[in-house]
């Protein structure tokens, strides 16, 4: 079977005027095969922010080896081949993954949605059964998540079992034990996934989850799977799996962004061309068209970019994919944001090209002077220490158990200890001054790690300072807050049902409102 947005596989014919050195031919074979080279490698990674550089390298070794290619006719394997090299040559190479440490700063930073997972769940819209099947892969080994991006490609239908097994430098027989062994660890940890996010959650599992730091990884997964097979109660919570081929078979690839679309082809051979193709009419000393150009520096470096900018690269998108005729879907346009609350102006997204001329600070207008009464300073910027009082959970404040947050019951009777949880410091936002970062008595600053909120202290990096900075919005109902993530827009800090505090995508009903509103309050302690 066939993604959804399947692109048809290079025609020979192409593939040979390509080796020929024919500029249009590269230029069909880098908008052919990007989309499944995207895939693999940000599957393989995981998100991690070397993806962009490892398709790249890919790209320009397949363009410059084409010359040398004997069998057109055996492009597609070759192609995957090359892949596979790239992302164990990157693993050798001893780079550090997202899944296993905080990303630190540096001067590739990509976009702070890295994570392909969630880059999956968002651009494709996924619910139900294929969400657990993509946050599933999180729990699996670097060498599993490989041999994963490739059967997970096959069977979208954009390989075949021949085509897999030279990329692996296997036996077809070999690979189907290979594909098996990952097939059975992924049921494993889609079962995890089940019974880890269970509400109400098994009182056995969560002890064995205290001492869980909340990074999905392939030692949990084999703890927790111990738990799963001997607990009825996790056991039948996964009863209703659907096996994961019937779930891939016509999911669809995520888009290819459209500043590494831009930067593959400027880089190409002979881009030049390129200009040609989009009509810029203009080009650099190099031959490289002025908009491949615009939209690779762009992306390479967005938090530099100017509005002006901004507008270049949405105009250099329009017309690349016009001239391309990409078969990319077109972006959901993004939900409204709800109106901040008393806020002005509304913080911009992180991901938009920022305006050079100083935005106003957005205030607050805070409502408390008691214990549980709401703030009531008016025009005045939030600031110092506050409460957070859950909307649909009046007794339930914002706290802490360890290193993760809460919504626990605070009231004049409990102890200095418990009140001082629940009490935090708001101070202007470590990514944007213009939001806000919650830091309680110890120093820990309330931020996401893997959607769970937790509390940790400030390691520096630009990651840590997006996950721990959160934009007012306006909550439910009127006079109460909600907060939404600075670097995953549509993502607010709500409770569930167990009470644990998770950073979740906005719902549009009235109790996902509730559990995702509150009220600031004065500080406990």
């Amino acid at each position: 079977m066939r993604s959804q947005d399947r692109q048809e596989r290079p025609d020979v014919a192409v593939v040979m005027a390509a080796r020929a050195g024919d500029r249009q031919a590269s230029e069909q074979l880098v908008r052919d095969c990007l989309p499944l080279v995207y895939n693999i490698v940000g599957r393989a990674l995981d998100g991690h922010s070397d993806v962009d550089d490892v398709v790249q390298e890919t790209m320009m070794r397949v363009l410059d080896g084409l010359p040398g290619l004997e069998q057109p006719g055996r492009f597609r394997s070759w192609l995957v081949a090359i892949t596979v090299r790239q992302i164990r040559d990157r693993w050798r190479r001893g780079r550090t993954y997202l899944a296993a440490e905080p990303l630190e700063e540096n001067a590739h930073e990509t976009d702070p949605q890295a994570d392909f997972c969630d880059l999956a769940i968002l651009r494709l819209a996924l619910s139900g059964q294929r969400r657990e099947a993509v946050e599933a892969t999180r729990w699996l080994e670097d060498e599993e998540r490989e041999v994963l991006a490739l059967w997970w490609m096959e069977s979208a239908g954009e390989l075949t079992r021949g085509e897999l097994s030279v990329a692996c430098g296997l036996t077809p027989q070999h690979a189907a034990v290979r594909i098996q062994r990952v097939k059975e660890r992924l049921e494993t940890a889609r079962t995890v996934v089940r019974a880890v996010t269970a509400s109400p959650r098994c009182p056995d599992l969560a002890t064995v989850l205290a001492s869980w730091d909340g990074r999905p990884s392939g030692l949990w997964r084999k703890r927790l799977a111990r738990h799963v097979r001997d607990c009825p109660q996790c056991l039948l919570s996964s009863s209703d799996l659907i096996p994961a081929e019937g779930l891939l078979a016509d999911l669809a690839l995520v888009p290819v962004p459209v500043g590494l679309a831009g930067l593959v082809l400027a880089r190409a051979p002979g881009a030049d061309s390129a200009a040609a193709t989009v009509g810029a009419g203009a080009r650099t000393a190099g031959g490289v068209s002025r908009t491949a150009r615009t939209i690779g520096r762009l992306a390479a470096k967005p938090a530099a970019t100017a509005a002006a900018g901004a507008v270049t690269l949405a105009a250099a998108a329009v017309a690349w994919y016009t001239a391309t005729g990409s078969h990319e879907p077109a972006r959901q346009p993004a939900a409204a944001a709800p109106p901040s609350y008393a806020t002005s102006p509304v913080p911009p997204s992180p991901r938009t090209s920022a305006s050079p001329t100083p935005t106003p600070t957005p205030t607050l207008t805070p409502t408390p002077t008691s214990a549980s009464a709401p703030v009531t300073t008016a025009g005045a910027r939030l600031s110092g220490r506050h409460a957070l009082r859950s909307v649909d959970n009046p007794g339930d404040y914002v706290s802490q158990s360890g290193r993760l947050g809460i919504l626990g019951p605070v009231g004049a009777t409990s102890s200095a200890a418990t009140r001082q949880a629940a009490t935090f410091t708001f101070v202007p936002g470590l990514a944007d001054p213009r939001c806000y970062s919650l830091r309680d008595a110890t120093g820990r600053y309330l931020r996401h790690y893997a959607f769970r909120i937790r509390l940790d202290a400030d390691d520096g990096s630009v990651i840590f300072q997006k996950d721990a900075t959160f934009c007012p919005r306006s909550g439910s109902p009127a006079g109460s807050v909600s907060l939404e993530s600075y670097n995953y827009s549509g993502r607010y800090l709500r409770h569930r049902h167990n009470l644990q505090l998770w950073l979740d995508l906005s719902e549009n009903t009235a109790a996902s409102r509730a559990s995702r509103s509150f009220v600031v309050v004065e500080p406990w302690t």
